[in-house]
């Protein structure tokens, strides 16, 4: 039996709970990037040493911070420990001063989109859409300005305050630019597949097109099959395209036993590797049967990505 090292004494649940990095992303990591190389005890579970620990910590920063783990896994630990200082020092100092610059230009944006979506005038929502596409990063504009706007869009729509024609209006002109943002993203031949729908029954699409704009902009090429798809359908897209992921949108929180069936049939047909994921204003309704069946889930667009720049 091999000895195990003295310095090898965390196990993968310790680890978890120090870095934040989930046993999936962790696992990917030491597959593909073999990032650390941890010892095992003598029952074949895998220990960590407190230099491992302290690695996973910096690369789950560098993430954090914006990188890919593809460009940052090969790195010695002093150039790591560089890397992130100094992108934490860019953080600090860039940090309040864009806070302050954007907050007011895009609430002034925001109120004049919701005038223009009430007076039903698509060549003036059009232009909104395009200066704020402009003058914001595409992270930026998504987390601050089209994720507000449509919850806005459907708190005033689900109260009675928006009509049908308005509504509609609004999703049209938001639906182009996502499909945009997908178009012209910089999207390497051989980058990661992620799939992007909604289960059965989901009808609307705009929580899954704000996935896809950010799946496009971490670099994943995205695959988009529209609305109300069902499980075996997905299982079979994912499968064909070799996907790494397959993210669904939930908004509407439709009852019955059969939403519960579908999420649990494409669970457990996705292909071994394929990462389930959970979006949307209805995925804390789903939250335990998703997290149960090992999937991810996420309540904004701001975990996600940072999953995306993890698990690429």
């Amino acid at each position: 039996m091999d000895s195990v090292p003295a310095t090898a004494k965390h196990p993968i649940r310790v680890v978890t709970a120090r870095t934040g990095l989930s046993p999936d992303v962790l696992r990917a990591w030491e597959r593909r990037y073999q990032v650390v190389e941890p010892s095992r005890s003598g029952g074949r579970q895998r220990l960590y040493s407190d230099a491992d620990v302290e690695r996973l910590k910096l690369l789950h920063r560098a993430i954090i911070a914006g990188r890919s783990i593809g460009t940052v896994a090969g790195l010695s630990p002093r150039e790591l420990e560089k890397l992130v200082r100094s992108d934490d020092s860019a953080t600090r100092v860039t940090a309040p001063a864009l806070a302050e610059a954007t907050t007011r230009a895009i609430a002034s944006h925001l109120a004049t989109a919701f005038d223009a979506i009430q007076a039903l005038d698509a060549a003036r929502l059009e232009r909104i859409l395009k200066t704020v596409s402009l003058h914001l990063s595409v992270p930026t504009m998504l987390d601050h300005f089209i994720a507000p706007l449509l919850w806005r869009i459907g708190d005033r729509w689900a109260g009675g305050d928006l009509s049908p024609a308005q509504e509609h209006l609004a999703s049209i002109e938001v639906r182009r630019l996502l499909a945009w943002l997908v178009e012209r993203a910089a999207v390497e031949p051989d980058a990661p597949v992620i799939v992007v729908t909604t289960t059965t029954g989901q009808l609307v699409e705009l929580g899954a097109m704000l996935a896809a704009a950010s799946a496009a902009t971490e670099g994943w090429k995205v695959v988009y099959l529209g609305t109300s798809l069902p499980a075996n359908d997905i299982i079979t897209a994912a499968r064909t395209l070799g996907a790494r992921a397959v993210a669904i949108s939930l908004v509407l929180e439709v009852a019955g036993p059969e939403t519960a069936k579908e999420l649990d049939r494409l669970a457990r047909g996705l292909p071994r590797g394929t990462s389930l994921i959970g979006g949307g204003r209805a995925a804390a309704a789903h939250a335990l049967q998703l997290r149960r069946l090992g999937a991810q889930v996420f309540r904004d667009l701001v975990p996600f990505r940072t999953w995306l720049r993890s698990a690429r």
